[in-house]
């Protein structure tokens, strides 16, 4: 059985789901956090800081780590034979830039937005087409 894997993330949350086939459901697989003692890291001096209640570039890019990291693992172990990746196009940048070589040949989808707070019906729906390849 073909089990899709839907990471869903910004530079502070990430969540990922499975999905197992046509009309199933998604299921929450794992759900992690940006630590907040990470957050609070200051950025290098000179760099622009960064919106009010985002982390900084470098931040960002040592979650967007953790989440490949994460992913490479569990791709190893056989847990997914297919992802589907969402984020904001900066995020998904720098999630791209972490994937493993391995990992990256499994994702078959992209989704530049932001639906870290939707529901995972709400998701299901708008993955509509990249579910169903």
């Amino acid at each position: 059985m073909s089990i899709t894997w839907i990471v869903v993330a910004n530079a502070r949350h990430a969540r990922i789901f499975s999905h197992s086939g046509p009309n199933k459901a998604l299921e929450l697989v794992k759900e992690t956090e940006l630590d907040s003692a990470a957050a609070a890291m200051p950025e290098s001096i000179g760099r622009a800081s960064p919106r009010r209640g985002q982390p900084g570039r470098n931040v960002a890019r040592g979650f967007a780590q953790k989440v490949a990291t994460d992913l490479c693992s569990e791709r190893s172990r056989g847990r997914f034979n297919r992802a589907i990746l969402v984020a904001p196009p900066e995020f998904m940048g720098l999630l791209n830039a972490e994937l493993d070589a391995p990992t990256a040949s499994l994702v078959s989808g992209r989704l530049d937005k932001d639906y870290t707070r939707s529901e995972a019906i709400t998701l299901r729906n708008h993955l509509g087409q990249c579910l169903c390849i």
